[in-house]
């Protein structure tokens, strides 16, 4: 039984690209945890920092995981580097769920209205992304409105039908760049702030 599964979850999970996409999330996921246990014992509160961060962005969203890290008093790139790690873990591991989903591999009732809802978020935006491409991708991702982002904007990538490894790719960089932008600004504006206290 148990070399049945092997080989089935080798031969539909494993060798498609969908997979590789799966198996990037857990590896980012596994190389997470590691950071945060090790350095448990080397700094707990940094440690407590990092669980912080990764939770809010997970649940709550991008703006006040990054608020919550400048607020700890972690630098930019920690801020920042940690964000993005969240993120795209959070894209590789739906993304890759969403595809097996609709390929008839996976079931995931607890998704399926989300997964809907992303279905009519492609029809209304149909032209748009066929005509812009992945650039088109990039600003849908880049653009913090209700209902675009990351996991959207990649789900919609697949469903116009952009190559696996192009819808990554734009989603990770269009993340990258969004994210840095939103830390730069809300430091300028903590910054700014802390000048009316002195």
């Amino acid at each position: 039984m148990v070399s049945l599964l092997n080989n089935f979850f080798f031969k539909k999970v494993l060798k498609t690209q969908e997979g590789l996409v799966l198996l990037l999330s857990i590896s980012m996921t596994m190389c997470l945890i590691a950071f945060i246990v090790s350095y448990y014992y080397l700094d707990s509160i940094f440690a407590n920092k990092v669980v912080g961060i990764f939770f809010t962005n997970i649940f709550v969203g991008r703006v006040p995981a990054l608020s919550l890290g400048y607020a700890a008093g972690l630098s930019h790139l920690e801020v920042i580097s940690l964000n993005i790690i969240s993120e795209m873990i959070l894209v590789t591991l739906l993304y890759s769920l969403f595809v097996f989903s609709y390929k008839g591999i996976l079931k995931i009732k607890s998704l399926e209205d989300f997964f809907k809802k992303i279905e009519e978020k492609k029809e209304k935006h149909r032209e748009s992304f066929h005509k812009y491409g992945r650039f088109g991708l990039f600003i849908f991702v880049f653009i913090p409105f209700w209902m675009t982002g990351p996991i959207v904007g990649s789900i919609i990538g697949f469903l116009i039908g952009m190559k696996h490894l192009t819808v990554i790719f734009t989603v990770f960089i269009a993340i990258i760049v969004s994210m840095t932008l939103w830390g730069l600004f809300l430091q300028e504006i903590i910054d700014f702030l802390i000048g009316f206290d002195v």
